[in-house]
């Protein structure tokens, strides 16, 4: 049987037709276990500190991430990267999961899962370290470091690699500062 063909202006038609198409949703890239724990080893061997943390601190990593990724699942792409780097940060600066080099490592974190989903951010803002600095002594909230953070987040066109690369980037272009925040 053939289709009823559709009546109206072709301006018409073509808006029908565009409303029929799905339009798909991007997709939020998080990190995993695995990078997370790499972006520890990482930070840490700038200064030589050692990279320890225990089976229990590896389960409330894990639980962590699954927060994080089930966080601002109903809100839109644009809403919800900026959020859920703000509890990426949040969770890991306060959690003090790893011996050595936790704050380094919610920076790098947070600023790896931004550029990963097509932003970008100054690890080194001033605002933004200290924000973080006081997460991790209970002396700043989520919404705290969210308000900073929303501020400073930026759309960027970054082609979207692997974690490896985009952690790379992160720690080689920021060596030096993220060396001095150790001390």
């Amino acid at each position: 049987m053939p289709k009823a063909r559709r009546q109206g202006t072709v301006q018409e038609i073509i808006s029908w037709e565009i409303r029929r198409v799905p339009v798909a949703k991007k997709t939020i890239h998080h990190m995993d276990l695995a990078t997370l724990i790499q972006v520890n080893k990482d930070v840490v061997a700038l200064t030589g500190e050692p990279h320890e943390y225990s089976p229990a601190d590896g389960e409330k990593l894990a639980a962590l991430i699954s927060e994080v990724e089930a966080r601002a699942n109903n809100q839109d792409f644009e809403e919800a990267v900026p959020e859920k780097g703000a509890l990426l940060v949040f969770k890991i600066a306060s959690g003090q999961y790893f011996r050595a080099g936790n704050k380094r490592t919610a920076l790098v974190a947070g600023v790896t899962f931004l550029v990963k989903n097509g932003y970008s951010m100054d690890i080194r803002n001033p605002v933004f370290v200290s924000t973080v600095d006081r997460v991790g002594v209970a002396a700043a909230s989520l919404d705290d470091l969210f308000e900073v953070m929303s501020g400073l987040v930026k759309k960027s066109p970054t082609e979207r690699k692997g974690w490896e690369n985009a952690i790379r980037h992160v720690i080689d272009t920021n060596r030096a500062f993220l060396v001095r925040l150790s001390s």
